[in-house]
């Protein structure tokens, strides 16, 4: 048979190579097809997380309230049957004792809460001091003062004077709200502060073991002394910290046995001294320095509560400056 190729044959292998070319090519594309598709939807992919993302960067954040807080408050009455009140003058005393409590709460703040139990003076009543326990329940506190039934100036008969008594009373208010009764308290920060007689009862809890509360952190002594008549010791070496505050011009004379608390007491301690300050408004004033009084409290709560344990010399960081050079600071060793 000749060598030469027949046309026909030539022409289908032509075609057949054409074919095959056609067929790579159409191959090739919609590799190249896929290829860009898949590579379009990695992008969009990306593009939908990182969109994601840009979401959860936006969200709208909660802001949680801070002092000062609105003040709530409400009046609960508190019985202890243990105990008896005694006789106001001519009117005749009476099993158990009874407690009309006020109680200041932070609006907003979470619970639970630290809690000051504040004890009023002789022949006086908690609504004298709204100015002080307001600056506390601002700052995050739950506050609350009881009415004494032996000294205040609400009920019929003679006020007198019963420091044990009310140191005790002070206590059953602690165990009393520990349940929860206004609200979630934290047993770990558990302040006692009063003024004048209220500051004696403060004195006696803090320096002498019979009166005391395992349970309180920190003390608070406003006008106080150390009380005559109750038998000692005095000044055994104690947990939590004291703050003793008085004016100069105290017209009972308590600036120099405030002194005598601050000295006496053996436990991390502060002093601070209004120049010129009397014996009530030192406390409850509208001056800036009776302001600066009211704000140094919080601080110092906030330095006792802020650690397990406090020093002296803590306080006296935390304390220092002062709001108003009229207040002066005077701290313990070490």
């Amino acid at each position: 048979m000749s060598s030469i190729e027949h046309p026909l044959r030539r022409n289908h292998w032509k075609r057949i190579w054409l074919g095959s070319v056609l067929f790579a090519g159409i191959g090739l594309t919609l590799y190249l097809v896929d290829d860009l598709g898949s590579q379009q939807r990695a992008v969009h992919k990306a593009q939908i997380g990182t969109s994601k993302r840009r979401v959860g960067l936006s969200t709208t954040t909660t802001t949680i309230p801070q002092p000062p807080f609105s003040v709530q408050d409400e009046t609960v009455t508190l019985f202890d049957p243990s105990r008896d009140t005694p006789p106001r003058g001519n009117v005749p005393g009476h099993p158990g004792r009874e407690l009309i409590t006020i109680v200041r709460r932070p609006v907003g703040s979470e619970g639970p809460l630290p809690l000051v139990v504040f004890a009023h003076g002789w022949d006086s009543n908690p609504l004298v001091y709204e100015s002080l326990l307001d600056t506390w329940a601002e700052a995050g506190f739950i506050v609350a003062a009881p009415t004494f039934p032996d000294s205040t100036n609400t009920l019929p008969g003679t006020p007198v004077s019963d420091y044990p008594e009310q140191a005790q009373d002070i206590s059953f208010v602690i165990s009393s709200l520990l349940g929860g009764m206004v609200g979630p308290v934290d047993p770990t920060r558990i302040a006692v502060a009063g003024h004048s007689d209220g500051g004696t009862d403060i004195a006696l809890m803090a320096l002498n073991p019979s009166y005391g509360d395992p349970r309180v952190r920190a003390y608070i002594s406003l006008s106080g002394e150390i009380p005559s008549g109750v038998n000692g010791p005095w000044g055994v070496p104690r947990s939590g910290a004291l703050l003793v505050a008085v004016g100069t011009a105290d017209q009972y004379g308590l600036a120099s046995r405030s002194l005598q608390v601050f000295q006496t007491a053996e436990m991390p301690k502060a002093m601070l001294t209004l120049t010129g300050g009397d014996h009530l408004t030192t406390f409850i004033g509208d001056t800036t320095a009776e302001a600066a009084m009211r704000t140094e409290t919080v601080r110092f709560l906030n330095a006792v509560f802020s650690s397990p344990t406090t020093t002296s010399s803590q306080l006296q960081a935390a304390l220092l400056p002062t709001g108003d050079a009229a207040i002066v600071l005077q701290a313990g060793a070490g």
